[in-house]
């Protein structure tokens, strides 16, 4: 029996990078429904695909038809493309399919609330961060990804859950620390300054829901988080609360063939 929300938000799962874990993400979307999905950016790395990094499966064919089919049987799924699949954001406003594609959206809650939905990828251009200090945190971010393809290989032969290298990194580097932070409070402070009682969003593929205070107004933050690395998803449940959910289980779907992981 599949679990039923009243909305869902993923982001980041970057179909066509060797980093995807469209395997995962299918088995999560078999499990779990909703009354609207929002697809919060970077759906496609088509970035990776464009520069010949990309590597295209055949659990990324599954689950793009899964997507397909997902939205015959949704009410509403909203496409809110990132900076990895930017091409898309020309279509804002029109219809791929059952597909409704947007710059951004303002999604009402059960309870009333307002929440702005957005990729995110405009807040990092408020942050002071040095050049060559990124440079080496985005490099140093995909070889840990290599690296936990292979360590989560090994826990999985041994019936261990999924473990996040880059996770545990980023929760005890203080640079890394600090500019998440960072990026939070400009989402929170943009958010406040349009009025809204909360942003959903992802790009940092680091997932989290937090409140603030910030200017006397309550304000919450969520982050999808992303599906190369956090496996996570949030959604509204039937009372207007919003959750993080983690997947980190194996999938359980039989056809889905695993990734050689040395791919």
């Amino acid at each position: 029996m599949s679990n039923r929300y009243r909305a869902l938000w993923i982001s980041d799962v970057h179909l066509g990078s060797r980093d995807s874990e469209p395997q995962r993400l299918a088995d999560f979307l078999a499990q779990n429904r909703a009354d609207t999905v929002y697809l919060v950016g970077d759906i496609f790395d088509m970035k990776a695909l464009s520069q010949g990094r990309g590597s295209w499966c055949q659990a990324s064919s599954l689950l793009l038809g899964m997507l397909s089919e997902l939205s015959s049987r949704t009410p509403e799924v909203i496409y809110i493309p990132g900076n990895h699949d930017a091409p898309m954001r020309s279509w804002a406003g029109k219809r791929l399919g059952n597909i409704r594609v947007e710059r951004d959206w303002v999604h009402t809650a059960r309870d009333g609330k307002r929440y702005w939905v957005t990729h995110g990828d405009q807040f990092e251009h408020q942050i002071n961060i040095n050049p060559i200090s990124y440079h080496i945190g985005d490099h140093s971010y995909y070889l840990m990804l290599r690296l936990n393809r292979w360590i989560n290989y090994w826990r999985g032969r041994f019936d261990k859950p999924w473990w996040s290298l880059a996770n545990h990194v980023k929760n005890r580097v203080q640079a890394a620390k600090r500019m998440m932070h960072s990026f939070e409070e400009v989402a929170i402070r943009e958010t406040g300054r349009r009025g809204l009682d909360g942003v959903i969003c992802g790009h940092i593929h680091r997932a989290g829901i937090r409140h603030s205070g910030a200017g006397g107004q309550e304000i919450t933050y969520a982050n999808c988080g992303d599906w190369v690395d956090s496996m996570t998803a949030v959604v509204e449940q039937p009372d207007g609360c919003l959750e993080l959910l983690h997947w980190h289980r194996a999938p359980k779907l039989a056809h889905i063939m695993t990734e050689a992981v040395a791919a």
